[in-house]
């Protein structure tokens, strides 16, 4: 399966083309707008989101509601048709501006920004919706939550994403989630941003998903670089954080009669394949640099010191990348699926991975 997407943060809007997805499947149209509306409302975004009122139409390959096997075309538009701001020659630090401006030979920051602005991960959380949804007709379950704001930090692993309403910052822990808002709040009112911690699970995979034999192949490969792709993420960590710290006998999951296991210090993958547990991901995004606060650069006009001017940008994103990161994830573990399992139906594709999840679940009984 081959995916592509394009469009800037401002214009005309966004497009993604999904091509070697099998026939028959329908999509929830209006599920994958509630998640386009979710990844707008977590707490701690700015002004920009309240310009877009983000749905997606998917112009090519359904017929009836349900895919054709052709080549899907999504697209959103934008309704901010013009960037808010004036030329300008100084790069932000933190952003692909220089390095872009310097390769592509632009004298416009804008050029670099449209493109590799974070808006464009709304394609992503479309495709990924779509891709959950798939996932979910297979028996796997994909979801997030935010494990840090800041350094404020929980312990809890949640069993569910958490419900916005009772979340607003996607974070199981509602004492801990009260610390982060009030830190956001106060990182606004003095014009600087906050990163943190992001967790991802995956629930339901069976045993050899992946492989040893590649090492692009292997599963931390395909998700870390697909996780690597979201704006301001610095790290990914497969498991326990502080496998690290602990002795090699303490840090690997005993396996027991009946092949099961009592810790989870691997996070799911051993040796490039999922070993049948939860795939638990744990990372870390910083915070984004566009900020109000203005950070010393150069005016690439005169090649002099000056410092980045402040249009408008988001407090916190943690609670939006947790949309993105299961996102990103439930699309590269469907892309795996499929192009492991195969099939020209989507009846064809569940009933090849059937068939191995009952193979592997009878394995030396």
């Amino acid at each position: 399966m081959n995916i592509i997407t394009s469009g800037e943060s401002h214009g005309y809007g966004f497009y993604g083309i999904v091509e070697g997805f099998p026939s028959h499947f329908r999509i929830d149209i209006e599920r994958i707008n509630n998640r386009l509306r979710l990844r707008q409302s977590v707490f701690g975004r700015g002004e920009r989101m309240k310009i877009e009122d983000d749905k997606v139409e998917i112009k090519t390959g359904l017929w009836n509601g349900e895919t054709t096997g052709s080549p899907m075309t999504f697209f959103i538009p934008n309704k901010s048709l013009t960037p808010p701001n004036e030329r300008t020659s100084i790069p932000r630090p933190g952003h692909a501006d220089l390095g872009g401006m310097m390769k592509f030979d632009f004298d416009d920051t804008r050029v670099i920004t449209e493109r590799a602005s974070a808006r464009r991960t709304v394609m992503d959380v479309a495709i990924g919706e779509f891709a959950r949804q798939v996932l979910e007709s297979l028996g796997i379950k994909v979801y997030g939550f935010t494990k840090g704001i800041g350094g404020i930090e929980t312990d809890l692993m949640a069993n569910a994403e958490p419900e916005i309403g009772a979340h607003p910052l996607l974070c199981p822990d509602t004492r801990v989630e009260e610390q982060m808002i009030e830190i956001i709040n106060e990182a606004y009112k003095e014009g600087y941003t906050l990163g943190g911690k992001v967790t991802v699970v995956v629930r339901g995979m069976p045993v050899g998903i992946g492989t040893f034999a590649q090492r692009q192949k292997r599963l931390t490969s395909i998700i870390g670089k697909a996780i690597f792709d979201i704006p301001s993420v610095k790290g990914v960590i497969f498991g326990d954080e502080n496998i690290w710290k602990v002795k090699g006998y303490e840090g690997v999951d005993d396996i027991f009669e009946g092949l099961k296991r009592k810790t989870n210090h691997a996070g799911g993958i051993e040796g490039g394949m999922t070993n049948g547990q939860d795939i638990v991901i744990n990372l870390v995004a910083k915070p984004i640099s566009t900020q109000k606060r203005g950070v010393k650069s150069v005016d690439l006009d005169t090649m002099k010191e000056s410092e980045t001017t402040y249009i408008r940008s988001d407090t916190c994103v943690v609670g939006a990348i947790v949309i993105v990161a299961t996102a990103v994830v439930a699309t590269a573990i469907m892309n795996e699926l499929i192009d492991s399992f195969g099939g020209f139906t989507f009846e064809d594709l569940k009933g090849n991975f059937s068939s191995y999840r009952r193979r592997i679940n009878e394995f030396r009984r």
